[in-house]
C-alpha cells in the first residue's frame, strides 16, 4: 500500500431494511449489539477465508482423509468452549 492510513475502527454498512430488522433481532436474542454481530461475521469470515465454500463432499472428503476425527471433535469442542467462555465474560 502506498498511503499510510489510520483505521478508527468504524466501518458504517448500509444494509436492507429486512436485513437491519433480522441483525437486531439476533442481536437482541444474543444479548449482544448490531457492531457485535458484525465483528464476530467479520472475524469468521477471516478465519475461513482459505476455504472455498465451492468444493463438493467428496473433495472436501478427500482432502481431510487424514484427518483424525476424533482430535477434530475435541479442537471444535475447544473452539466451543472458548467462544462461549468469552460470551460470558
Amino acid at each position: 500500500m502506498g498511503t499510510r492510513r489510520a483505521f478508527k475502527g468504524q466501518v458504517h454498512v448500509r444494509l436492507s431494511p429486512e436485513a437491519h430488522e433480522d441483525v437486531a433481532k439476533e442481536a437482541f436474542e444474543k444479548g449482544t449489539s448490531i457492531s457485535g454481530i458484525v465483528a464476530q461475521s467479520l472475524m469468521i469470515r477471516r478465519a475461513l477465508k482459505n476455504i472455498d465454500p465451492w468444493k463438493t463432499v467428496a473433495e472436501i472428503r478427500e482432502a481431510n482423509k487424514n484427518v483424525d476425527i476424533d482430535e477434530l471433535e475435541a479442537d471444535i469442542s475447544k473452539a466451543i468452549k472458548a467462544v462461549r467462555k468469552k460470551a460470558r465474560a
